[in-house]
């Protein structure tokens, strides 16, 4: 006797993948979030070390942008996959906001013998997590659970500007055992991994708007062929992009202060805690990655 297959089960199946992404989309915005919120109020201004830079002066505006655009683009990127998944009448309006028009799965049923929606030409990219985007998760988040140890291991001491306070001490102890800036490691880490999620294989931003895009302005320019992707070139298309550059600018910025703090910490510890930083420095020879850098 033959077997047979049950499509409805194959659909439950299906939709496991969706929600591992969708998942995923949210445990990253978390991530970005705790890691990026400050455990203290900010120090007096005249107990700063450094605050000649603007990033030194504006860090919590900094941090503050940095979350908030990435609860922007993860639950975007939450909202159209979970439509192209499974579209209902709750989820459309966003759907009809989120997506181009040619990808928006139909509101009913091409046939009366099918009770599911026939999948949109970007369902099956934006509802299947692409490993990328699945690393660069993991890697925020392990990111924001390294910068939370750093905020114990701290303490009231853990302040996101520069300073040294009268009753500072050395914590050598919990994360900064291994590296001399553990801290600064989860940023990176975070920043990164969030980054490869917004714009991975099969990631909203990429599939619905950067890619499309490309494609009609080839098609457009260098072939003289004008299709219906020429309509994608429009407001979304622009916004994507404008996010896309002022991130990666904002990103590059944040890792490059964020590295001249190391050398400015390094030194202000030296000059405070002398031999005891001497010490430690020699046993603690890494400043973020043990035996790397």
């Amino acid at each position: 006797m033959l077997a047979t297959t049950d499509p409805t089960s194959l659909y439950t199946a299906s939709a496991l993948l969706p929600l591992l992404k969708i998942s995923a989309l949210l445990a990253t915005g978390y991530a970005v979030h705790r890691a990026l919120s400050p455990p203290n109020p900010p120090p007096a201004p005249k107990t700063c070390i450094d605050n000649r830079t603007l990033f030194e002066r504006a860090i919590r505006h900094v941090t503050f942008c940095s979350k908030m655009l990435t609860w922007v683009i993860v639950l975007c990127d939450a909202l159209a996959t979970l439509h192209l998944a499974a579209p209902n009448p709750l989820t459309r309006p966003f759907a009809s906001v989120l997506l181009p028009a040619p990808f928006l799965p139909p509101s009913q049923p091409t046939s009366s013998t099918s009770s599911l929606p026939p999948p949109s030409p970007l369902a099956a990219a934006l509802t299947t997590p692409h490993a990328f985007l699945l690393l660069g998760a993991a890697l925020a988040v392990g990111g924001a659970v390294l910068r939370l140890a750093c905020f114990r291991a701290l303490g009231t001491l853990f302040t996101f500007e520069l300073t040294i306070s009268p009753t500072h001490t050395l914590v050598t102890e919990g994360p900064y055992a291994w590296v001399r800036h553990p801290s600064y490691a989860g940023v990176y880490a975070v920043l990164l991994g969030s980054s490869a999620v917004m714009v991975s294989p099969g990631a909203w931003l990429r599939e619905a708007w950067l890619n499309p895009s490309i494609h009609a302005l080839w098609n457009a320019v260098v072939t003289g062929r004008q299709g219906a992707e020429s309509g994608w070139v429009g407001a979304g298309a622009v916004l994507a992009w404008v996010f896309v550059a002022f991130w990666g600018t904002k990103v590059v910025y944040a890792l490059r202060s964020t590295n001249r703090r190391v050398g400015t910490e390094d030194a202000e510890l030296h000059r405070v805690f002398g031999a005891q930083w001497e010490e430690w420095a020699a046993h603690v020879r890494w400043r973020l990655v043990p035996w790397v850098f």
